[in-house]
């Protein structure tokens, strides 16, 4: 007997205040890096909202189609079931036939009840492809036949642009009574219904003046017109039921949308990940979430940093591999997520982030941490496997961006003026540089005996004996770690030196940093980036780019830094029980918040700490994820290296 499918969350709209349900949004990732998202009304609040966004091979993002808004046509009675915001204020209300919500995974289902019918939408999308499915089922209730219309929506832009009316060439056609083709500038869109009809649309074609209230919040460009050529028609005799599917590809070429569509055709359906109720937990549901962060990259692998508009960063790839990868054995991602940024390694070291598939390099960290995270592969993997995937090549790659870093020693420090992952302050000289360096110090030599070779002409002992005597003389005030050498800004980066494996900071130092942290720093949602006594602090961040970056590290918490704290935390103090409730908020309430089914980029300083930034990301979830089943939950890597 088949087990009842429960969702992991579910929302009634109409009890809700208007406000909080616009404010909770959805996405569903396809593995290309592209996704499917909108809010509990389907209502589009943001230009990244779109029921297709696809994904090009360099991880450019692109809306192909932004909505398939429904009506119910019974005699002259016409029910919309589409909710839209226009510039002028007018919100249209199909909401408010919108009974419930249901979050399910891989799936988000829209109920309506209407006078006429009872409609469910199903949309789900389709697993490493640039395609979406839309699945319905209709109740006819009436004595009367009734026509369900669905209007498609058409955009081709950038998820970071507006599209105008004019500014694009659209060429529709309709190729059978059941398949449209959109061709634009730079997409071709395919949309086919295996019931629905497809006609053309006899209006003018356009959706003027749609408004996406947070980018308007955000000091965006907020306004933008959406093309409407088509509309599907079913009609359901009285009281019949109906079910069919709408379902769209885009690419940027038409032989690309058509050679997906033949595979699409030939593909058998594939079971849902759906979990019954005694599993639909908040960890599990996280595990989900890490899944979609983990993207093909040609032949390889990488991590998208954040949804809606962040591509791929080496920091924050770094730092999420573990919780992504190595705590639920995916030690191929892992390889291949490696490899993807080692291909791409210079001299100086990983880039700092891939724009339209080319590497940028600005960063000092991004190299350090991933020295790191191979050290943190090879415990898990074994020294024999790890000396396997080292092999000649990265072993030389990884010498080299040493050699680079070696340059940069005085003391044993490592000096730099940039580069930091609090990219909007200028930062010289940072305590968390110091800690990766020692650290890295430390790895490579051990790495140096998996490889049976040492480095050459670098004594990395002496080097380590130099940072030993001159850290804790440059950094330590009497009550914790400065910020930089020549800052005392009381800031949470000292708490990712004691979350390393190596580094010398004593354990009575390291409980009065974690003391101070907890006091100044720590709050329900993650850990200040600055406290509040200091006068640079801002604890609200909105407004336009320019205000917003004055408090996106001067105040603004970041839950990604709970993994660093809880290990640190979980060394020096060891209180299981306390580490675990710090991981609550977060866990079973946040996230049926604002990303239904995972966690925000950041969060106001300010209580109540609202949520901003990136509905969900990667960092956020991956080491959350990390410190709840190796520093909470005790499973650790299992070779000592």
């Amino acid at each position: 007997m088949m087990k009842e499918i429960y969702p992991f969350a579910t929302f009634s709209p109409n009890k809700l205040d208007f406000q909080n349900a616009r404010d909770l949004e959805w996405l569903l990732p396809n593995g290309l890096g592209g996704y499917s998202s909108s809010t509990i009304l389907g209502l589009n609040t943001r230009k990244y909202h779109g029921l297709l966004i696809s994904a090009s091979e360099n991880l450019a993002r692109w809306v192909c189609l932004q909505k398939l808004d429904e009506e119910i046509h019974a005699g002259r009675d016409v029910v919309c079931l589409g909710t839209n915001h226009y510039k002028d204020g007018k919100i249209t209300e199909g909401y408010r036939n919108l009974e419930r919500f249901e979050f399910n995974y891989d799936t988000v289902s829209f109920f309506y009840d209407t006078e006429h019918a009872g409609v469910s939408k199903h949309i789900s999308t389709i697993p490493e492809k640039n395609g979406v499915t839309v699945l319905y089922n209709i109740k006819n209730r009436s004595g009367i036949g009734i026509e369900f219309r669905i209007n498609l929506m058409i955009n081709s832009r950038n998820i970071y642009d507006i599209m105008k009316e004019g500014s694009i060439n659209f060429e529709s056609k309709i190729l059978d009574n059941k398949i449209i083709g959109i061709r634009s500038n730079n997409r071709y869109l395919t949309v086919f219904s295996d019931k629905a009809v497809c006609s053309e649309n006899k209006g003018d074609g356009w959706n003027r003046n749609v408004f996406y209230s947070v980018d308007c919040e955000r000091g965006e460009d907020c306004v933008e017109d959406m093309y409407l050529p088509a509309y599907f028609t079913i009609r359901i005799a009285p009281k019949e039921r109906d079910t069919f599917t709408i379902i769209a590809l885009g690419y940027d070429t038409e032989g690309k949308t058509a050679n997906a569509f033949r595979e699409l055709q030939g593909e058998k359906k594939t079971k849902s990940r759906m979990l019954s109720g005694n599993l639909g937990t908040s960890i599990l549901t996280l595990l989900t979430a890490a899944d979609s962060f983990v993207v093909k990259r040609n032949s390889k692998k990488t991590v998208i940093s954040g949804y809606h508009w962040f591509a791929d960063w080496g920091r924050d790839a770094m730092i999420s591999l573990p919780g992504l990868t190595l705590i639920n054995g995916r030690y191929g991602d892992a390889e291949l997520i490696l490899e993807h940024f080692l291909n791409h390694a210079s001299k100086n070291g990983i880039p700092t982030r891939l724009v339209d598939g080319k590497p940028e390099y600005y960063d000092v960290d991004s190299s350090l941490w991933m020295i790191d995270r191979l050290y943190q592969y090879a415990r898990y993997v074994g020294s024999e496997k790890a000396k396997e995937f080292l092999h000649t090549y990265w072993w030389t790659v990884l010498k080299d961006i040493m050699n680079h870093y070696l340059g940069m020693e005085k003391d044993g420090l490592l000096l730099h003026n940039f580069g930091t992952w609090m990219d909007t302050l200028k930062r010289e000289n940072t305590v968390e540089i110091q800690g990766l360096w020692y650290n890295a110090l430390k790895i490579m030599e051990r790495f140096s005996d998996i490889m049976g070779e040492e480095i050459v002409d670098t004594n990395i002992n002496e080097i380590c004996e130099r940072f030993e005597k001159n850290f804790i003389r440059k950094f330590w005030n009497d009550e914790y770690l400065n910020d930089c050498i020549n800052d005392n800004s009381l800031r949470p980066n000292q708490v990712i030196p004691i979350s390393l494996e190596f580094n010398v900071i004593d354990e009575s130092k390291a409980k009065k940093i974690l003391d101070i942290v907890e006091k100044e720093l720590l709050t329900p949602y993650g850990l200040r980036t600055l406290n509040r006594g200091n006068p640079a602090y801002k604890g609200i961040y909105s407004g336009n780019p320019q205000e917003r970056e004055k408090a996106y590290h001067n105040g603004t918490i970041w839950p990604w830094l709970l993994g660093p704290y809880i290990k640190a935390y979980m060394r020096f103090h060891g209180n299981r029980t306390h580490a675990r409730k710090l991981l609550e908020p977060l866990f079973e309430k946040h996230i049926k918040e604002v990303g239904i089914g995972t966690i925000s980029e950041i969060f106001d300083g300010d209580f109540p700490h609202k949520p901003r930034g990136c509905i969900s990301q990667a960092w956020s979830v991956a080491e959350l994820l990390r410190a709840y089943f190796e520093d909470v939950m005790g499973k650790k890597p299992g070779f000592e290296i």
